[in-house]
């Protein structure tokens, strides 16, 4: 079969490698679509363990079970998470789902960005959803960003008639505004870098502001959806009293944030990180995306092969003219 290779961004190579075989209780998943998701591009964060398989938001069909795989068949079209959690250690049980130990080491085999991947039995009992008829492949490969966007917003309860202000307009960033949206903020502020993001952002309802020009601006909820330090250090300046900060996209590891403690203090302003998607949110991202309180497609600018994946790389890295760039490993979706 035919695989991605990871090398760095501006390197990622179609390799040929088996096939993966199967072992007691797992499966073998056919790739239709797979996003490739800003944290693929993070090279502080790829580089120490590449070369590497990555892709991580991936759907498809059941090509293959083995006997003791009971819930599922062959032809079965399927959502499968990449990490899950134990759901017994203490982290679990104290809802810090995506801080266990299991969930950490968990994958599928070799990566979705690949014709085939090889489902783990834990991973088939604990993060497998049949992917209902009404979303489609593309739509499917959201569940995973979006569950990550439920959960952060979930663990920081945000309540309707608020004010959010979303630092990054990139995929997370509109993900956010369509999740507050829907969930009943008063007014939702997004921002960036980029005038394209800005014009997107836009078309999709949110109030959209150069990362420069936010002043003034007093928000109950902050959301930092980039990693540049610069907006880590804004989301300190647009706070109002009892706000909650929540840090969704991390900076390198060796940035230090000084805090300005005595303010925060004052203020009783709560801050938050958010980290992954706990089981519960995988479901209830799959149930907006099936009801259609969140639309997806809109946010899909490039369908690519897998031949063409170092171009979805260097798009996604680059942060330009692009939202989700969506790899179809089988070939086009739309010609099947």
């Amino acid at each position: 079969m035919r695989v991605a290779v990871y090398y760095n961004n501006n390197d990622v190579r179609v390799e040929e490698r088996p096939v993966p075989s199967l072992n007691q209780g797992e499966m073998l998943v056919k790739v239709k679509a797979s996003g490739i998701c800003g944290t693929d591009c993070l090279e502080w964060y790829r580089l120490k363990k590449a070369p590497l398989v990555l892709g991580h938001e991936i759907t498809g069909d059941i090509a293959e079970i083995t006997p003791e795989v009971k819930d599922f068949k062959v032809g079965d079209r399927v959502f499968v998470s990449h990490h899950v959690p134990c759901n017994t250690c203490h982290y679990c049980l104290s809802g810090h789902h995506t801080a266990c130990h299991t969930l950490h080491t968990t994958n599928y085999d070799p990566g979705g960005f690949s014709e085939f991947i090889r489902i783990p039995k834990i991973n088939i009992e604990k993060g497998t959803y049949i992917l209902p008829e009404v979303i489609s492949y593309e739509e499917g490969t959201f569940i995973e960003p979006l569950a990550c966007v439920c959960r952060a917003q979930r663990i920081a309860k945000i309540k309707p008639g608020s004010t959010v202000l979303i630092l990054g307009s990139g995929i997370s960033g509109i993900l956010h505004a369509k999740l507050a949206k829907a969930n009943g903020a008063g007014k939702i502020i997004t921002t960036d870098i980029n005038d394209w993001r800005l014009e997107f952002a836009q078309k999709q309802g949110a109030t959209a502001l150069k990362a420069t020009e936010v002043k003034d601006i007093l928000a109950n909820y902050v959301i930092v959806c980039t990693g540049a330090t610069s907006a880590a250090y804004q989301s300190l300046d647009c706070i109002d009293n009892g706000a909650t900060i929540i840090f969704f996209a991390p900076p390198a590891p060796e940035v230090r944030l000084p805090l300005p403690i005595a303010e925060l203090w004052r203020k009783e302003v709560t801050l938050l990180t958010s980290y992954g998607a706990a089981p519960k949110d995988l479901q209830e991202a799959l149930e907006l995306i099936k009801n259609h309180t969140i639309k997806v497609t809109d946010m899909i600018t490039h369908r690519l092969s897998l031949d063409e994946i170092a171009k979805g790389f260097k798009l996604v890295a680059e942060a330009g003219e692009s939202m989700k760039v969506i790899v179809e490993p089988q070939g086009s979706l739309s010609q099947q």
